[in-house]
């Protein structure tokens, strides 16, 4: 799967839109359209750093280095901290 296609997948998954992602990293909607269309291949490495973060996921995953962890996981892992945090048993 190319960048664009991990930024379109991404952010379809965490139900946002092109223009929301575009005003996070202060882009506009047709650069988000052309990144994930693979018009632009060549995005820059701080654009790339920004949607990461927009998208709640690493630079790593989109650039296709690596693979992120399941939805499922990282939510279990974020009610376990919230648990420990409140003092709240399962």
């Amino acid at each position: 799967m190319e960048v664009g296609h991990r930024i379109k997948a991404r952010r379809k998954e965490i139900g946002m839109s092109q223009i929301e992602l575009a005003e996070k990293v202060q882009s506009t909607k047709q650069n988000i359209y052309k990144y994930e269309n693979g018009i632009i291949t060549n995005i820059p490495s701080d654009k790339i750093e920004a949607i990461a973060t927009a998208l709640h996921t690493s630079p790593a995953y989109l650039m296709g280095w690596d693979e992120p962890e399941p939805t499922n996981i990282i939510i279990a892992k974020n009610i376990k901290k919230y648990r420990e945090r409140m003092g709240v048993s399962k």
